[in-house]
């Protein structure tokens, strides 16, 4: 096997289907600027994490996602889950084919399949963080899961876990904003223990945001001080906002200026570890999944893979 084949794994739905509506012109691209690669489709939810595994294990070191930002979770959990090949001999890609592509903002990789196409074939890499984080089901039970973009808490978790009955078509963007405005009536903060590198704050936080990378929910950027491959996470804690500032300052969120917000407070951390009572807990997503509940633990993995760049 040659090690430097690439191994698509494409989303047929994603993206309103691009994926699938693109795909035949991808391949005719990628052929002609002389990329050899395999590919597997993704036919049900999860697959494209075992697409990955299964690529690692057939020799493939350089695994790309066609689709957006959940497929991205889904191939990255795919490579972290695997034992057979440090994920530091990995290379990942992405052609961007999704609503919101909020992890290529970051990187500033062009959700334009052509220009992508032309990041692959450069080949210019760089280190990435990944970030594992371990919570509870409702039934107690303790599972984990890897992220490589932003995980968020109180008012995120609770918005989008709103989401997760989207509808397929639209603006990823002004539905998320349509969320933050039908939820905010529905929301109430609660107790949150928010422990950092030995620090604490309890409060009834509004919202929480960690992550490697800044923008998540179609744009918003509440971690603007993210850094990638700093071996950190970023995160915002916001304590008491009002629910008109949330609607009337909702452009803030997408320009990071939120961060200024006198109840806001931003800094970084290897080690971050959420806890709340049990009657009310707090709920974690990451990359746009919801997940489960407190207590809630996050440990960095840093520089754990090489991601493609500009």
């Amino acid at each position: 096997m040659n090690t430097h084949k690439w191994y698509f794994i494409v989303n047929p739905v994603a993206g309103n289907s691009r994926g699938t509506k693109h795909w035949h012109k991808i391949q005719f691209l990628l052929e002609r600027a002389g990329i050899t690669y395999d590919f597997g489709v993704s036919g049900y939810p999860r697959h494209s994490t075992h697409l990955a595994t299964y690529a690692i294990s057939k020799g493939y070191r350089h695994i790309a996602a066609i689709g957006g930002d959940g497929t991205i979770n889904e191939v990255i959990n795919g490579i972290f889950n695997q034992t057979q090949v440090p994920t530091a001999e990995i290379t990942f890609g992405v052609i961007p084919m999704g609503t919101g592509n909020d992890w290529v903002k970051t990187h500033k990789i062009p959700t334009n399949y052509k220009a992508a196409i032309r990041i692959l074939k450069n080949n210019k890499t760089q280190k990435h963080d990944v970030g594992k984080v371990y919570y509870y089901t409702k039934e107690h039970q303790q599972k984990s899961r890897y992220f490589i973009n932003v995980a968020g808490l109180a008012y995120d978790a609770f918005v989008t876990k709103a989401s997760q009955n989207r509808p397929k078509y639209g603006s990823s963007q002004l539905y998320y904003l349509y969320l933050i405005a039908r939820c905010i009536s529905q929301y109430k903060p609660t107790p949150i223990k928010f422990i950092f590198d030995g620090e604490e704050i309890t409060h009834n936080f509004f919202n929480i945001t960690i992550g490697q990378c800044r923008y998540n929910g179609g744009g918003t950027n509440l971690v603007p001080h993210a850094n990638p491959k700093d071996g950190l996470f970023a995160f915002t804690l916001f304590k008491d906002v009002k629910a008109w500032e949330v609607i009337f300052k909702a452009p803030k969120f997408y320009t990071g200026s939120i961060t200024r917000h006198k109840e806001a407070f931003m800094a970084q951390a290897k080690h971050i570890r959420i806890e709340a009572p049990k009657e009310t807990p707090a709920f974690v997503e990451v990359d746009g999944e919801w997940l489960g509940q407190s207590p809630i633990e996050f440990h960095m993995l840093a520089s754990a893979i090489n991601i493609t760049i500009p």
